[in-house]
């Protein structure tokens, strides 16, 4: 009796990329972007996986070198999803037998520090442990999008309450009328490509995602 294995989907690619850009716009005025990059690659890889044969497989450390290589070059690094798509836009087109690029972005905070009342040129600092996330699918004719922030830390002093919750024996929570109410706050969402990538404004929809929001303050 013979049985056979098939190899339904597999994908691998490099993770925990850190990629630091420091954008001069002029000698004294610069930006900063701080990213962690992961790339998963889709494809024609089954001999790999079968035969042993690696003359398909882009080495993880192409991978790698690639995230630093169009962070280099692209003019969108600080808008991640522009910068992601042109990252996974890149292994489609690079590599024929590259299916599917799974992109996956974290964008880390800094903010500029007031000198004197002014913001200075090119000193910065962390003013918060929440990260602006993206997730990217790039295929040679279509490209889907999800993205949001994840750890936004969000305090209220008063106008919460917790009350008429169900009880039973073992229950010994009493009912509290206002009280100090703290969260962690993830929010995604799934972004329409249709118009082109090059024509959604990114960024403006992460900043509508942000607070204040009328839930949080009702």
């Amino acid at each position: 009796m013979s049985s056979s294995i098939e190899i339904k989907r597999q994908a691998y690619g490099k993770a925990k990329v850190r990629v630091t850009k420091a954008i001069r716009h002029t000698a004294e005025w610069n930006d900063i972007v701080e990213l962690t990059c992961q790339v998963l690659l889709e494809g024609d890889f089954e001999t790999a996986y079968t035969k042993a044969d690696n003359s398909m497989v882009v080495p993880t450390d192409t991978v790698r070198n690639t995230c630093y290589i169009i962070a280099k070059k692209s003019d969108h690094v600080q808008t991640i999803e522009r910068y992601g798509y042109e990252l996974g836009k890149h292994f489609v087109d690079r590599y024929p037998h590259v299916t599917h690029a799974n992109v996956h972005i974290v964008q880390s905070r800094w903010a500029r520090i007031n000198v004197n009342g002014e913001p200075h040129p090119h000193s910065f600092y962390r003013d918060g442990s929440e990260t602006r996330q993206t997730w990217l699918t790039v295929t040679a004719n279509n490209v889907s999008i999800k993205s949001g922030l994840e750890g936004l830390l969000v305090l209220k002093t008063t106008g919460s309450s917790f009350t008429n919750f169900h009880l039973c024996e073992n229950t010994t929570l009493q009912d509290a009328d206002d009280r100090i109410f703290s969260t962690t706050v993830k929010a995604h969402y799934n972004i329409n490509t249709s118009t082109g990538v090059e024509n959604i404004p990114f960024d403006r929809i992460f900043d509508g995602s942000k607070p204040p929001c009328t839930v949080w303050l009702s």
